[in-house]
């Protein structure tokens, strides 16, 4: 496991930490490697994990992509394609996937934490896209996640001018499911995971297939799909109903 990124898994919960602080997480091909081995080591272990949490040490999510690794990946030396494989497997795993987010969630960070379902954010987040002040053009996933989860309008906006925007506005605009102040955000993330984990892993799972599935289709065809392809109750159900009523 690469130092880049830290993996630790308890009580059904699995914590990929970006660990590099000193350069606010910048993603770099030991980041990619380590996220890669994180997934890969989900994958194996599904039964045992019912929720993946994708957070940064120190005060930053993830500042975006290495720029001084740029070259490499211009010249294609890293496998660039490992690099956008890597963000769609992460938001194709099975489980509900949060992303905690303090300070910079720029370009590239913003793509990852966009692989989330879900995304808690502290006041003082700093999110943006910054391709255009780069000549860049997104290859991870940003021009397709991004306006699904805020509107085509407002994606474009960040888009067009590489401004920041604040956990209250990524809020506002949907882009965060829930912001709290700076210091509430461990609790908040904490509080969200055990609600999470202490339903039915096979119901979340199955819920977010039955939506990934039905991406794009028309009312009527979601519905239809829903009706012949849910998994309806589990092996759990009883039990739970019975634990209600006493």
């Amino acid at each position: 496991m690469s130092d880049a990124v830290l993996r630790d898994v308890k009580d059904g919960l699995c914590t990929i930490t970006l660990n590099r602080a000193d350069k606010l997480n910048a993603l770099s091909l030991e980041s990619f490697k380590g996220l890669a081995e994180s997934v890969d080591y989900i994958t194996s272990h599904v039964s045992e994990i019912g929720c993946v949490l994708i957070r940064g040490a120190g005060r930053a999510f993830c500042a975006g992509n290495d720029l001084g690794g740029l070259t490499e990946v211009f010249e294609g030396g890293d496998g660039s394609r490992f690099r956008s494989d890597t963000v769609e497997r992460l938001a194709s795993l099975p489980m509900p996937v949060i992303a905690a987010v303090q300070g910079h969630c720029l370009t590239g960070g913003l793509e990852l934490a966009l692989a989330a379902d879900i995304i808690i954010a502290g006041e003082s987040a700093k999110f943006g896209d910054t391709h255009g002040k780069w000549d860049l053009v997104p290859v991870w996933g940003l021009s397709q996640r991004l306006p699904r989860r805020v509107g085509r309008a407002k994606a474009l906006e960040m888009s067009f001018s590489a401004r920041f925007y604040n956990g209250r506005d990524a809020e506002a605009m949907g882009l965060a499911n829930i912001c709290v102040p700076d210091g509430e955000l461990d609790a908040a993330v904490a509080a969200f995971v055990k609600d999470v984990l202490a339903n039915s892993w096979r119901s979340s799972r199955a819920i977010k297939k039955l939506v990934d599935d039905t991406e794009g289709m028309s009312l009527k065809a979601g519905l239809a799909h829903e009706v012949h392809r849910s998994e309806g109750r589990g092996a759990e159900t009883a039990e739970r109903l019975a634990r209600m009523r006493k």
